[in-house]
C-alpha cells in the first residue's frame, strides 16, 4: 500500500504546483528575470520520475496480481506524460502535442474506470475520472479552448482529491 500511497500523494503534488501556477500563485518572474515555469516543469519531471519508479515497485509487489498489474499499467501512462509535459515547460516547447498526449493519457485513464478489478473501489474510480477529465482540460488548454484559471482550479481539486486516499492510507482506514 505504500506504492499506492507515494503514486496519489505524488499525483497530487504535480497537479498542486501547476495549478498554482496556472491560477496565478507564485507566476510572475523574479526581479532578477527567473521564469517560475521552468522550475515548476523542473517538478513536473520529478513527479513523471518517481511515478516511473513506482511501476517497477508495483511490478515487484505484483506476484502476477493482475489488479497490482493493471494499476502499475495506468502509473505508466501518467509517468509518461508529467515527464514529457516537465520537459516542455523547462525547454520552452509547444504545448499542442502534449494536449494532444493529453487526450490520448485521459481517454486510457478514465477507461480504467471500467476495469473489473476496481469496482467499487470510490477513490480509485472517481479519481481515475476527475483524472481523465483534467487531461481534457489540459488539451483545450494547449490549444486555447480553456482559461489557464479553470485548468488551475481543476488541477488544484484534482490534488486535494489525490490526498485524500494518502490520508486513510496513512490511517490505516479502508476506503478503498
Amino acid at each position: 500500500m505504500l506504492s499506492v500511497a507515494v503514486i496519489f500523494f505524488t499525483f497530487g503534488l504535480g497537479a498542486w504546483v501547476i495549478g498554482l501556477y496556472l491560477v496565478g500563485v507564485g507566476a510572475n518572474p523574479t526581479e532578477d528575470g527567473a521564469d517560475p515555469l521552468s522550475t515548476v516543469g523542473w517538478i513536473e519531471v520529478i513527479v513523471g520520475v518517481i511515478l516511473a519508479t513506482q511501476v517497477f515497485v508495483l511490478v515487484q509487489q505484483a506476484g502476477g496480481d493482475a489488479a497490482i498489474l493493471t494499476l502499475a499499467g495506468l502509473v505508466v501512462l501518467f509517468a509518461i506524460f508529467f515527464t514529457a509535459f516537465g520537459v516542455a515547460l523547462v525547454r520552452g516547447l509547444d504545448l499542442r502535442p502534449i494536449g494532444n498526449l493529453a487526450v490520448a493519457v485521459g481517454i486510457l485513464a478514465a477507461l480504467y474506470v471500467t476495469f473489473p478489478f476496481f469496482d467499487g473501489l470510490l477513490v480509485f474510480q472517481s479519481s481515475t475520472i476527475l483524472w481523465g477529465i483534467v487531461f481534457l482540460l489540459v488539451a483545450g488548454f494547449t490549444y486555447g479552448m480553456v482559461p489557464a484559471k479553470v485548468l488551475g482550479y481543476a488541477l488544484l481539486l484534482t490534488a486535494i482529491w489525490g490526498f485524500l486516499p494518502v490520508v486513510y492510507l496513512a490511517l490505516d482506514l479502508e476506503w478503498f
